[in-house]
């Protein structure tokens, strides 16, 4: 049995958690098993889930508020339960404490799996980013990312594309079905003549979510018949309900909140908007082409996730909503057979072997060196 410890969940329904949950779901059990640490201590998704799978989750006093306190504590859960593997997810450099803390224990094998391909907004966190990110490269870890940009931008010259693990989903929920785009529509109280433009992530400020409020403006000028769909939560929520009540188009705005069942959601759109700033390998970008949506993706995003090839990139920049309004409305007066075409490699059966691949590769090495030191 290879144990491994994941590290990078935190309590919102985010891509890295459906990401490694898939994993989980479909990762063969007789051979190897998941634990979670919660470095936070502020609970994790999917922890009834977890719990049900045979998981343990792990809690750390909050690393930020108790650094020390947090590090001993994981050097203890690590010292204790003799994991072969420390799976850190990371959306940047900004926090080297679990990466150092699990290189410390030296039983261990570490991977830094990067799934971004920029830093959020905050001086604080920019800074320690890039104090950190020389440290980090230099470590001997391993190296993975999500895809070939978020793979350059984290990791530099040492990064090597057989590194890439790429996200993957169950293709086979998101396949289009007419009575869960109904049910879902019903639900919104959407019309069967109502055009919906869909968005689904975490409000951060990554994700430029107040920019689809100008882009449904732009389409309003063409039909009053087009609604906005968001699925998610976070910091930008109440900003963004705000600012559809100060426009005055909460008639034309469903807010769905955190909803857990993702695939029946995209059901009820007609095409898929993601403007973020930056991307690593958006996982909701995947589940929409899965779902046969026409995507619009900001241009700042690798073209990496256009899978399907049938997305569009269009510029964020100011007055860019107009650009975005008029490429929708223009696909969405052809007529479109929602017939998702996505390669088998990013289906999760695939991608999974591929890790399970990796992580026995690693567990040889570990024994390897382990016999090594022994015959010294």
């Amino acid at each position: 049995m290879i144990k491994i410890l994941h590290i990078g969940f935190s309590e919102n329904y985010g891509g890295v958690e459906n990401l490694v949950m898939n994993y989980y779901r479909n990762i063969d059990k007789n051979k190897f098993h998941f634990d979670f640490l919660d470095i936070y201590s502020a609970g994790i998704a999917f922890e009834n889930e977890i719990n049900a799978l045979g998981g343990t989750i792990y809690r750390l006093p909050n690393y930020k508020r108790n650094p020390i306190k947090a590090a001993r504590k994981m050097d203890d859960i690590l010292n204790t339960n003799n994991y072969n593997i420390v799976h850190i997810h990371m959306q940047s450099a900004a926090n080297l404490m679990p990466v150092l803390v699990a290189l410390h224990n030296k039983k261990v094998k570490v991977i830094a799996h990067c799934h971004s391909s920029s830093t959020p907004k905050g001086i604080v966190r920019k800074i320690m980013h890039y104090i950190n990110i020389m440290i980090l490269r230099k470590l001997d870890i391993e190296k993975w990312a999500c895809g070939e940009l978020a793979g350059k931008w984290m990791w530099g010259d040492v990064f090597e594309n057989e590194n890439i693990i790429v996200n993957a989903i169950d293709t086979e929920i998101f396949i289009p079905n007419k009575k869960i785009r109904e049910k879902i529509r019903e639900e919104c109280g959407f019309q069967d003549s109502d055009r919906i433009i869909g968005f689904v992530g975490r409000f951060g400020d990554e994700k430029n979510t107040l920019f689809l409020i100008k882009v449904l403006g732009e389409l309003l000028k063409f039909s009053n018949k087009y609604k906005l769909l968001v699925v998610g939560t976070g910091k930008q929520y109440d900003e963004f309900k705000k600012e559809v009540g100060k426009r005055k188009i909460v008639k034309n705005v469903y807010c769905a909140g955190t909803q857990k069942n993702l695939n029946e959601w995209y059901q009820a759109m007609d095409v898929f908007l993601l403007p973020s700033f930056f991307e690593g390998f958006p996982m909701v970008g995947l589940e929409a082409q899965a779902s046969g949506l026409p995507c619009f993706f900001s241009d700042r995003i690798s073209s990496e996730i256009d899978v399907s090839n049938t997305s569009h990139f269009v510029s964020i920049d100011s007055g860019g909503e107009q650009e975005w309004a008029c490429e929708i409305h223009k696909i969405l007066n052809q007529r479109i057979l929602r017939n998702p075409q996505i390669p088998y490699t990013y289906g999760i059966k695939y991608t999974v072997k591929t890790l399970e691949d990796k992580y026995e590769i690693l567990k040889t090495e570990d024994s390897y060196e382990s016999n090594k030191c022994c015959r010294e």
